[in-house]
């Protein structure tokens, strides 16, 4: 058997005394949060239909969805616990001291009083900052069920707990429809999840191994590593945000324990009233509230860009005038609220906040990892992200192969980048299919793909920059250039832009490496847009068409899993991004599309053509333009008599068309938004 030198603190109490603490916890949960004051407040508020579950949660502690246990299950902890035995100790000490660690028991006694139970085995990994390290309890352990024992997470369902969550998209576009002047205060609930009691109910899936020595702690309250720990947790900070917009504070966001709270100048509420007044029956038009997994949000209109208005709250609150509330600074004076009145709030509700992680209101912020400027309307990685990221990639080149966790890890960190970098989303390609391949065999390292260190030294180069950074994304103004595009696997690529036209063929041959029609409408989709800018019609935003879905739907996620289509997208991000400029696929119908017949050889009138411009390099030996002298492999086609032929596309799949058409048609209904959402403050 496993041992290890890990034992619990010594505990002086008695079975018996133990025994009596569960017994009152039972009665009474362990938590800041004041309950009588939390069903007050939102019965006031009229948010107590939205949210009745929580006054009762908070008295009687929270359910979670945690199976019955039939057979007690204790396996050992990692290996790590031993190696970090002093940092056990000290969170177990912690633990108890606060009051959530009830215990120790041994086996036989703990079945004793709560029946049989199960715990999950807990490890301990360093963090990046020194002497800090992170406790990991698996409530997915095992990972293969027998016929006797499954994990705690396996049973549950993470979608049933949803909540709102502050992401990119939601608070991008949130800061950039603020008045001038507003700020952002950032504030952290200390202990997040240990603040949310469970069920004596829940105990006897939550029980801590503490000592391969036969002691156990029950642990009462949420812990991470659960399924339903970030959606339970959510949905009563969700209840807590509304309030504070009751209040009249406001905007609020949040990420699990981070806050966000903006203020505006008061000169400006009136008007940022009737704007959110406006999003409040846009959202109740299109549908209110929305839950997809483990979120839960609220969609307005398509934008011009083709993304949705999303929101973390229904705006139904309108922001108030609070500084008349308390004496308060000269810094203070002309905003709509200031910290005190989120300490008066909190203080009722019982939210315990991280002092020392307090950042009173400024126009930038750090919120999630990135570097917020409502003045400048810009975005940054953080310098503290930015170092953390380029360590984890120089980490990642010291080892030739990796495990999945690793490629897990390594791959998030980037995806969390190429948010302020969107051009990085064709360079995670490799690391995306790395995460494939391991099967049932996650800890067996693997090779990654050939692709992958280039990928990574495209990563490193970058994160090397002093700024990595962009405008906040909020709403724009999309140019439709009456541009498209298409491809024929038998002639050759088509463009028509306003009228105007310019074709180029495939040379004999471009069909290898893996080069497809998918390629050669991606090549289609390059040469319109460098024809766009060479001829001087480029705009910030503007939009161009093509009828393959996999580039179009491919580009709105700024990569393609097609390696050759995929690099593509690079020359591409490299373009616009010279050119300080941004391109916006769009789907159209084949027989809708005008540069349809150009690509099959049928070619308008040539007063009509479009200025030639330089084939890139890489594309030399694979195009040429329509009017070029046939080349040596197409003389010898002709020769023996395979001349091209003319043919129709093959028909699409309906399904697929039919998805892509709807947000077409959806785009071209709302092609431009009102002008009050691009109009500057007065």
């Amino acid at each position: 058997m496993p041992t290890t030198n890990t034992s619990a603190p010594a505990v002086a109490s008695s079975i018996t005394a133990l025994t009596a603490v569960l017994s009152h916890r039972q009665l009474e949960p362990l938590t800041p949060l004041r309950a009588d004051n939390w069903e007050s407040i939102l019965g006031k508020t009229g948010l107590l239909s939205k949210y009745p579950h929580i006054p009762t949660s908070i008295r009687s502690g929270y359910v979670v969805g945690i199976p019955d246990i039939h057979r007690t299950y204790a396996p050992f902890n990692s290996p790590s616990v031993n190696t970090y035995s002093a940092e056990l100790n000290r969170i177990v000490a912690h633990e108890l001291q606060a009051g959530r660690y009830v215990g120790p028991f041994s086996q036989a006694e703990l079945e004793g009083i709560i029946g049989p139970f199960q715990s999950s085995p807990l490890s301990i990994i360093p963090k990046t900052k020194p002497n800090t390290y992170r406790i990991i309890q698996n409530y997915s352990f095992p990972r293969i069920p027998t016929p006797f024992v499954s994990s705690i997470n396996s049973a549950i369902d993470a979608s049933d707990y949803p909540c709102t969550w502050g992401t990119f998209t939601t608070v991008s576009l949130m800061l950039s429809r603020l008045p001038p002047g507003s700020q952002g205060a950032i504030r952290d609930v200390a202990e997040a999840y240990r603040n949310i009691p469970l069920a004596a109910s829940q105990w006897p899936s939550t029980v801590v191994r503490v000592s391969n020595d036969d002691q156990f702690m029950v642990d009462t309250s949420t812990s991470f590593g659960g399924k339903p720990a970030p959606g339970v947790y959510g949905d009563t900070d969700d209840a807590a945000c509304d309030i504070f917009r009751s209040e009249g504070m406001g905007p609020v966001t949040k990420w699990v324990d981070d806050h966000t709270f903006i203020r505006i100048l008061i000169a400006f509420i009136e008007e940022y009233n009737r704007r959110r007044e406006g999003w409040h029956r846009r959202i109740a038009t299109a549908g209110g509230r929305h839950h997809n997994g483990g979120r839960i949000w609220y969609g307005g209109e398509i934008l011009p860009d083709g993304r949705t208005e999303e929101f973390d709250e229904d705006m139904f609150f309108p922001i108030r005038d609070l500084s008349n509330n308390s004496p308060r600074p000269e810094k203070d004076a002309n905003f709509s609220y200031n910290l005190q009145d989120v300490d008066e709030m909190s203080a009722r509700l019982g939210i315990p906040w991280q002092r020392e992680k307090d950042a009173d209101f400024a126009e930038e912020f750090t919120y999630t990892g990135f570097v917020w400027n409502i003045r400048s309307q810009t975005v940054a990685l953080s310098l503290a992200k930015k170092d953390k990221y380029l360590n984890a990639i120089r980490e990642w080149q010291k080892s030739r192969t990796h495990t999945l966790r690793e490629v897990q890890q390594l791959y998030g960190k980037l995806l969390h980048a190429s948010l302020v970098m969107p051009a990085g989303r064709a360079y995670l390609t490799s690391l995306e299919a790395m995460l494939t391949i391991f099967g049932d065999r996650p800890f067996m390292p693997r090779t990654p793909p050939t692709m992958t260190p280039d990928d990574l030294q495209w990563w490193l180069e970058t994160l090397s920059n002093p700024t990595v950074a962009r405008r906040i994304p909020g709403p724009i103004d999309v140019i439709d250039l009456s541009a498209y595009s298409d491809a024929s696997s038998e002639v050759g690529i088509g463009i028509f832009i306003r009228g105007w036209w310019r074709a180029w063929r495939l040379l004999p041959g471009w069909k290898r490496d893996g080069r497809d029609i998918g390629w050669a409408e991606a090549v289609g989709f390059e040469l319109l847009i460098r024809t766009i800018i060479q001829v001087g019609i480029a705009e910030p935003h503007f939009k161009v068409y093509g009828n393959n879905i996999g580039v179009v739907e491919g580009w709105w996620n700024g990569r393609s899993r097609n390696v050759q289509v995929n690099k593509v997208f690079r020359h591409v991000h490299a373009i616009m991004a010279d050119a300080d400029a941004v391109v916006h696929s769009r789907y159209v119908a084949s027989a809708s599309n005008p540069a349809d017949g150009p690509s099959r050889g049928v070619f308008p009138s040539t007063d009509f053509l479009l200025p030639a411009i330089a084939i890139p390099a890489a594309l030399i030996p694979l195009i040429v333009s329509f009017d070029a002298p046939l080349s040596d492999a197409e003389s010898s086609l002709r020769q023996a008599g395979k001349s091209l032929v003319l043919r129709d596309k093959p028909a699409r799949d309906d399904a697929a068309v039919r998805r892509a058409r709807q947000v077409f048609e959806q785009d071209h209904r709302n092609d431009e938004l009102t002008r009050s959402e691009l109009e500057v403050w007065g």
